[in-house]
């Protein structure tokens, strides 16, 4: 299963509080396509990634074409199954923050959030982190050209110790593919974990603010292929109130 958003542009993974395509703990993982390459954004949970990979070959991408996979973060929904396509796709160069690649490669239970979410029961008790090794740190303002596409990194920690939005130039269309960093509405999200805070929010989400967005596609819930500048100016402005802004 499968959807598609736009012209290269495919959900091909996502479980519980999104299109169910998938295990029920994978963040949306999406794959964009040009003519000769391609890359991935996330990697869902690692409980089975042998679905997204189905995934991605029913929407007709060979998997030799993948050259990239971009992290968000290194939380357990998006950074569990990168391991997996690795092994399933060895060529394939992973990217991610410095801080998110740490976490990555040897993060704990605690660092991760897995023990309060366990306590939750929004992980199987017996869950294990798929620890992988990240082949490039990227940067903030880094460019890559890929999928007849040219994606910009933007670092905005607060959802995290240190999330990585992915700004796509495709086609005369601006995406933003916002991780859990930023939702529809201007939502936020905070989490009771290490490296959550309003701080980073405060310090860098000024970053996002006169990118001309159309499209706001964040892993979680709805998103929207048009007019997503606003819903970011309008997490911008609330940010400088205050009181809380809403939360995801």
């Amino acid at each position: 299963m499968y959807i598609r958003l736009e012209h290269g542009i495919y959900m091909v993974g996502g479980g519980a509080g999104g299109p169910g395509i998938s295990h029920y703990k994978d963040c949306n993982v999406y794959l964009i396509e040009g003519k000769s390459d391609a890359f991935l954004i996330d990697g869902g949970s690692g409980l089975d990634t042998e679905w997204i990979l189905r995934n991605i070959s029913e929407a007709g991408c060979a998997r030799e074409k993948i050259r990239y996979l971009f992290l968000t973060h290194a939380h357990g929904d998006h950074g569990g199954g990168v391991k997996g396509l690795k092994e399933a796709m060895p060529w394939i160069t992973i990217v991610a923050s410095s801080g998110e690649k740490r976490l990555l490669e040897e993060g704990s239970e605690e660092e991760l959030g897995l023990v309060a979410a366990k306590k939750k029961g929004a992980y199987p008790k017996d869950y294990v982190y798929p620890h992988c090794q990240v082949d490039l740190t990227a940067e903030d303002g880094q460019c890559f050209f890929v999928a007849d596409s040219k994606v910009t990194v933007v670092l905005v920690p607060g959802h995290s110790v240190e999330s990585a939005l992915y700004l796509l130039d495709k086609d005369r269309k601006r995406y933003l593919f916002s991780g859990d960093s930023i939702y529809l509405n201007g939502v936020l999200s905070l989490i009771n974990c290490y490296g959550s805070t309003m701080e980073g929010y405060r310090n860098h989400i000024h970053k996002l603010a006169g990118r001309g967005i159309d499209a706001l596609i964040p892993s979680h819930y709805r998103l929207t292929l048009t007019g997503g500048q606003k819903h970011i100016d309008k997490a911008i402005e609330m940010l400088g109130y205050s009181s809380l802004p809403p939360m995801m």
